[in-house]
């Protein structure tokens, strides 16, 4: 019998390896970041659509205005950042110029984290940062 719960053992080993590889980055936590930028332009060249890029206010109305991209991850396996949004939905982004060490042409932060939902999302959220 002793053989019989050797081949079981192996075979649940094998399924769960083969699971692990499907569920690639599902239930893993990811840090946002957001990149500030001096100008519009500046946004639209990192991310190339207008939704992307939002101008913040700056405080008590003084000093310049700066502009916004959105909060993101990068996302080893498809080599592409992952923009989240507030309600914690996921969009690709492919015509991106950003890379998987942020912005080029702004200033990037840390602006929380984001936990990918593992069958049918169960367990996605988004905790909002206290940068320093």
């Amino acid at each position: 019998m002793a053989q019989g719960g050797n081949a079981t053992a192996g075979v649940l080993s094998f399924a769960g390896i083969v699971g692990l590889v499907l569920l690639g980055n599902h239930g893993a936590e990811f840090d946002l970041q957001q990149a500030t930028y001096a100008s519009r332009e500046d946004c639209l060249n990192d991310w190339g659509s207008e939704e992307s890029c939002s101008e913040a206010s700056p405080p008590n109305n003084a000093g310049r205005v700066t502009y916004l991209g959105p909060r993101y991850y990068w996302d080893p396996d498809r080599g592409r950042p992952v923009i989240v949004g507030a309600d914690g939905s996921e969009r690709v982004v492919t015509n991106a110029r950003i890379g998987p060490s942020g912005s080029r042409s702004g200033h990037s932060s840390f602006a929380g984290v984001f936990a990918r939902g593992g069958f049918g999302h169960i367990g996605r959220g988004i905790s909002a940062g206290h940068g320093g």
